[in-house]
């Protein structure tokens, strides 16, 4: 019967949620937010647990060719579309944090993007409110295919940006924006199309 490392599996939740505090908006927000975040962005699965065997060892045993087995890693799998579920109502979740330097709704994305990061390419990095409220304008008004033209992209930001009385973008701004969520995997964009990548999966042991 096979067996799961739970063990790690809990380290791996463990770590994503010191990641989140990590993040300089991360660690403003309350240890109760940072929960129901990573809880809604991430899905860990445990790797299969060691093999243990008991064998007799012999002096021949010792020059035959060892027999490996491998370990079914575990997964991460983060995602866009059911983090972005809690955003419309994490403003009433309890934050406690006036001191937050954006609105709470960005906050969470901003602390997705900085996880999608760590997780996905190793990389430690600070993000702006501007590539946060790009991606939730984007995942905001995508089609059912998840796919929005750049030019209406450029609209909704500046009208999300105006909701939250956040100055509007310059086009340069928006194309940085834009060339930096490529960058991370967030989007795609092909002909003047942005198409939304749902989620990643990362295994680890």
């Amino acid at each position: 019967m096979m067996e799961y490392d739970e063990d790690a599996a809990l380290a791996k939740r463990k770590q994503l949620l010191s990641d989140a505090a990590r993040d300089p908006v991360g660690a403003i927000l309350t240890e109760e937010v940072r929960l129901r975040l990573v809880n809604a962005f991430s899905r860990v699965t445990p790797p299969e647990a060691p093999e243990f065997t008991i064998g007799l060892i012999t002096i021949s045993s010792l020059y035959d060719s060892p027999k490996a087995r491998s370990r079914k890693p575990g997964n991460i799998v983060l995602n866009w579309r059911k983090l972005l579920d809690i955003v419309p109502d994490v403003s009433l979740a309890g934050l406690g944090a006036a001191s937050l330097p954006v609105a709470p709704q960005v906050a969470i994305v901003l602390v997705g993007l900085y996880i999608w990061n760590k997780v996905w390419r190793g990389a430690v990095e600070e993000f702006s409110d501007i590539e946060a409220v790009t991606i939730l304008a984007l995942w905001k008004h995508r089609n059912g295919e998840r796919k929005i033209a750049e030019p209406e992209g450029f609209v909704r930001v500046t009208e999300l940006r105006a909701s939250y009385a956040l100055p509007p973008l310059t086009a340069g701004e928006y194309a940085s924006a834009i060339n930096r969520l490529i960058q991370l995997d967030c989007i795609e964009l092909e002909n003047g199309i942005i198409w939304l990548r749902e989620y990643i999966q990362v295994t680890y042991s």
